[in-house]
């Protein structure tokens, strides 16, 4: 114990030499230089550099969860604001059709998305599973837990569907075909009349084969205009692996990628912006609260045949259980 204490203090005792020695030098060379602030600025920067150098825990602390936890805080403050969805969806009660592989992907992928769009800005959201993930012969006990999901995410039970189709049968090997898939769709959209579409980009998060086949018929629904009734469409940005599972981390990339658009509506209210140019409607970011957060976690817990080991991770590291950033289909 004695030694450990020596050792603290020695470790101690050459730190603070070490600035003892800095502020001499810097001392010096300000005397050199009176008229200088360079010498003040270096000294600051080596100092606040050795704190963080000293203080390597404490750092990290600030670095992994309070400026995150702030950023969460402050996106959360501004979710209504234009810079990050646009003003319409404020002004005009929009019919959702989110379009899904499997059942679970609802709440794994996309409850921001429903759970924002649904409780702040009175969007009615439907659900269509266009498989019951049938890959390992669950598929009719999985179906019945989509309906759990759903109420889970107040998502009506009358628009809560899985489809369990021969041609369509869940397969990561397996690439569906856009011709069977566009039917499907534009007979949903008819029969609940949808004006807005939400589904996978093309690398469809995973990379899962079934997720990026629907993405390539929902733009293809969209680029041709086979569809008169769709007025929106947007697809769920995906991220590297890295991102994906840096859960309150990615606020420093979101942030700041949001930035710009931060600036131009904090100073709209000085400088009409919208009459030089609309506003940028090309992406929409939708952060959970801590509330939406807990109410998609129990919609997860309706899929217990998916329940293992791993999505106890994934529920707290992936950044979709927070953040959906959704980009317009053009």
């Amino acid at each position: 114990m004695n030694k450990l204490k020596q050792f603290w203090y020695k470790k101690q005792k050459s730190s603070h030499d070490l600035l003892d020695e800095i502020d001499q030098v810097l001392l010096l060379d300000n005397h050199e230089h009176k008229y200088s602030s360079r010498s003040t600025n270096t000294r600051l920067f080596i100092r606040i550099y050795h704190w963080t150098c000293t203080h390597k825990i404490l750092t990290q602390l600030i670095t992994c969860v309070c400026i995150p936890v702030l950023l969460y805080i402050f996106l959360i403050m501004l979710s209504t604001n234009q810079a990050f969805i646009p003003k319409e969806f404020q002004e005009n009660h929009h019919r959702l059709l989110l379009i899904a592989a499997h059942p679970d992907d609802e709440c794994l992928f996309f409850s921001p998305t429903l759970r924002i769009l649904q409780t702040q800005h009175h969007v009615n959201t439907s659900l269509l599973i266009l498989s019951r993930g049938n890959h390992v012969g669950l598929g009719e006990i999985r179906a019945r837990e989509l309906h759990g999901s759903c109420r889970a995410l107040n998502i009506p039970q009358e628009r809560c569907i899985s489809l369990d189709l021969s041609y369509m049968q869940d397969d990561p090997k397996i690439w569906w075909s856009e011709k069977q898939i566009l039917p499907i769709i534009n007979e949903y959209i008819r029969l609940w009349s949808i004006d807005f579409l939400v589904s996978f980009d093309d690398y469809g998060i995973s990379g899962h084969m079934n997720h990026r086949a629907i993405a390539s018929a929902v733009r293809s629904l969209v680029q041709n205009k086979t569809n008169t009734m769709i007025k929106m469409s947007y697809e769920l940005k995906s991220v590297s692996v890295l991102r994906k599972y840096s859960s309150l981390m990615d606020f420093y990339f979101v942030f700041l990628s949001f930035i710009p658009r931060l600036l131009r509506s904090f100073f709209s209210y000085i400088i009409p912006f919208n009459l030089i140019s609309s506003p940028d409607v090309s992406r929409i970011l939708l952060v959970n609260t801590p509330n939406d957060y807990m109410a998609s976690r129990a919609a997860f817990a309706s899929h217990q045949t998916q329940y293992n080991w791993d999505r106890h991770i994934y529920l707290i590291a992936s950044r979709y259980m927070f953040i959906n950033e959704l980009k317009k289909i053009e």
